[in-house]
């Protein structure tokens, strides 16, 4: 078997993997420490397979790994993510280089926040709080999810809802108002975001974060471009 075909088994391994550990997490909640150093251990395979040096490719891959593990940590001290989830990102820390890993952490960021959503409508409708509407407020969450789903695609390369052309020609092109239409995607952002989290705390719902899931589907997301577009002949270059 020669290298290249090689770093394609390995990418395949660690699609794999991750597939195990989305399962894991939405089972139980936890990803396995075997998981973890499975995943770890790849790592130092597919620096071989693709002819990564030692300085300072490896060098760089570890330092990602240090840094990420130490940024994790304090998230977990303060109770935001949970062990088997900082030990699954500073295992993927080891196999992409910066670019990658810097997508990875972004497409985390948009899955996780729209999948927090999704679990607040579930705990929302659920809610049995005096006084409370439900049926309502979770018809509102929907509708803030959507809108939350549509700009993490957006800012993923997917498909979106892109403010009206005729809008925007109405509003001419100078500087100013060019600005103004580049702002107004994030205020709508703000808006869904704040009331979002004021429907879900109106329940007395707190939702945890799928850190888990949102970690192994940014991955797969990843490991799936990389199989296509020969990530791994890139990383040795």
């Amino acid at each position: 078997m020669d290298q290249q075909t090689f770093t394609y088994v390995l990418l395949g391994a660690l699609a794999m993997a991750l597939l195990v550990a989305a399962f894991t997490d939405l089972k139980s909640r936890t990803i396995g420490n075997k998981l973890n150093l499975a995943i770890a251990g790849g790592a130092p395979l597919f620096w071989w397979a693709t002819g990564l040096d030692l300085w300072p490719g490896v060098g760089i891959q570890i330092g990602i790994a240090a840094a990420t593990f130490a940024v994790c940590a304090l998230f977990f001290a303060i109770r935001q993510m949970g062990g088997g989830d900082v030990k699954l990102l500073t295992a993927l820390a080891l196999w992409f280089p910066p670019t990658n890993f810097l997508g990875l952490v972004l497409i985390m960021a948009m899955l996780g926040w729209v999948l927090t959503l999704v679990m607040g409508i579930w705990g929302v409708a659920r809610s049995n709080v005096v006084g409370a509407k439900p049926v309502r407020d979770t018809a509102l969450l929907v509708a803030c999810t959507l809108i939350a789903a549509n700009f993490a695609s957006a800012v993923l390369g997917g498909p979106k809802l892109a403010i009206p052309q005729p809008l925007v020609d109405s509003l001419g092109t100078s500087g100013d108002y060019a600005v103004l239409i580049a702002l107004i995607p994030i205020a709508i952002l703000a808006v869904v975001t704040l009331a979002s989290i004021r429907i879900i705390r109106r329940h007395n719902h707190s939702p945890r974060i799928p850190y888990g899931l949102a970690i192994s589907m940014a991955g797969l997301w990843i490991v799936g471009g990389s199989l296509f577009s020969g990530f791994g002949p890139a990383l040795a270059g």
